[in-house]
C-alpha cells in the first residue's frame, strides 16, 4: 500500500512537471504579445498625433484661430495654462464657442496670474496666444516628444496629475539668447483626449523659467 501511495505521489509531480512548463510558456507568450500590441497601439497614436500637433501649429503660425479651435474637444473644450504648474482652480477652460466669441470681440479675459507678482494676466485672447501660447516658433521646434516632459526648470510639472493617462506632446527650446545661459527656454505642450474615436484637445500647456 505505502508503494503504490508512493508511486502516485511520484507520478503526480512528474505530471505536474511536465505540464507547467507550458503552461508557463503559453503565459509568457500572451504577454509578449500583449507588449507587442501595446507597442504598436503606442507607435500608431504617436505618429496620428504628431500630425495633428503639426496642423495644430500650422494653424497658430497662421493666426488662423478658427481652424486652431477646430480640435478643441467638443464637450470639455480647452484649459489654458501659461505655465507648467497647472492651476487648476484658476486656469481658463474655453469651449469652441466661447473662444471664438472673444476672438471675435478682442475682449480681455483673466487667464490667471503671472509668476512672481501674482497680478491677474489679463489679455485678449490673441495677445494670450502670442505670449503663452505660440511665443515661438514651434513648428521647428528644437526639441519635440511623445509622453514625456523635456522643459524642466525651478518649477515642477503637475501635467500627469491633473491629466492621468492623457497622451502629449512637446515642442521645446532650450534658449533664445546666450547671455541667458538657458534661463529663457519654452515649451508648449498640447495634451489630448480621444472622443467618438478622433484626438481633441483637452489643455494647452505653456511652460518656462519661473519665479
Amino acid at each position: 500500500m505505502k508503494c503504490t501511495v508512493l508511486l502516485w505521489i511520484g507520478f503526480l509531480m512528474f505530471a505536474i512537471g511536465c505540464t507547467n512548463p507550458d503552461k508557463n510558456d503559453q503565459t509568457t507568450e500572451a504577454v509578449d504579445t500583449a507588449v507587442a500590441i501595446n507597442a504598436i497601439d503606442t507607435a500608431a497614436e504617436k505618429d496620428v498625433l504628431a500630425t495633428v500637433g503639426t496642423e495644430i501649429l500650422t494653424a497658430l503660425n497662421a493666426k488662423d484661430y478658427k481652424s486652431f479651435a477646430a480640435y478643441f474637444h467638443p464637450k470639455k473644450g480647452v484649459l489654458f495654462s501659461p505655465y507648467g504648474m497647472i492651476d487648476r482652480k484658476n486656469a481658463t477652460q474655453l469651449t469652441k464657442a466661447n473662444f471664438l466669441k472673444i476672438i471675435e470681440e478682442h475682449g480681455s479675459i483673466n487667464w490667471g496670474s503671472y509668476d512672481g507678482s501674482g497680478e491677474p494676466i489679463k489679455l485678449t485672447a490673441q495677445k494670450y496666444l502670442d505670449k503663452f501660447v505660440y511665443n515661438a516658433n514651434y513648428l521647428h521646434a528644437e526639441k519635440t516628444s511623445f509622453n514625456e516632459i523635456i522643459g524642466k526648470g525651478n518649477s515642477a510639472s503637475n501635467l500627469n496629475e491633473i491629466f492621468p493617462d492623457h497622451p502629449f506632446l512637446e515642442y521645446y527650446f532650450s534658449g533664445f539668447d546666450k547671455k541667458y545661459d538657458g534661463m529663457d527656454w519654452s515649451s508648449l505642450r498640447l495634451v489630448f483626449e480621444q472622443y467618438q474615436s478622433t484626438y481633441f484637445l483637452v489643455a494647452v500647456v505653456h511652460d518656462q523659467w519661473t519665479i
